[in-house]
């Protein structure tokens, strides 16, 4: 059985863009380092396009059955402790690291459990978009820029205190054709062999 406390972790892997603009909502879910290193289920780079590919791909393999597919893709975007010195400052907090670390541990073990953790929200959202800003972009989340628009507050607070300077990172979203907000999965970066996604990390700073 799951726990509950590893449950709401990763329901907010997500958020409907339709709440408001808090920490946890609005717009705003790892070479050596990564959890794993990405199966080749599906061929990685540093693009936005190809990590659009890679979410359509696990969104679909989910739909389709294909549990222990999407749930290996799912598993490898979970950075360790390397792969999150790829998208966190030298001197991040280890009780932080050590958080993120443990959550990201306490996947269930079930495959079919794994691929549900990833939903489009409706499905009518089949269109995918994602939305990037660098470390410092996120941090002075500037009005009307792409953090200020699509990135939620809890992800400026990472910007401000953890985040290794320089790094890319994305906000996926599902959105139906011609509409403006859907379902959204946060913090994705590349660490330079495959993706990885913080997702609400902002849960565990102090």
């Amino acid at each position: 059985m799951v726990g509950k406390s590893t449950l709401l972790f990763f329901s907010t892997l997500v958020c409907l863009t339709g709440c408001g603009k808090s920490e946890d909502s609005g717009s705003g879910g790892s070479s050596g380092g990564g959890g794993s290193s990405p199966p080749p289920l599906y061929a990685q780079n540093d693009s936005a396009d190809n990590l659009k590919g890679l979410l359509d791909t696990i969104m679909k393999s989910s739909e389709a059955g294909e549990h222990k597919k999407a749930a290996t893709l799912i598993r490898a975007l979970l950075p360790d402790k390397a792969g999150l010195a790829k998208a966190l400052k030298d001197d991040a907090p280890a009780a932080f690291i050590d958080e993120c670390v443990k959550q990201n541990q306490s996947i269930p073990a079930d495959d079919a459990q794994v691929s549900g953790l990833f939903k489009r929200g409706g499905p009518d959202r089949t269109q995918i978009e994602a939305h990037g800003a660098t470390t410092e972009e996120i941090a002075a989340y500037k009005d009307g820029s792409v953090p200020f628009k699509e990135f939620p507050g809890g992800a400026k607070k990472l910007a401000e205190q953890v985040l290794r300077a320089g790094v890319k990172f994305y906000e996926v979203e599902f959105v139906a054709p011609g509409e403006d907000s859907g379902m959204k999965f946060h913090m994705f970066y590349y660490d330079g062999s495959g993706w990885r996604m913080l997702g609400p990390a902002w849960r565990a700073l102090k």
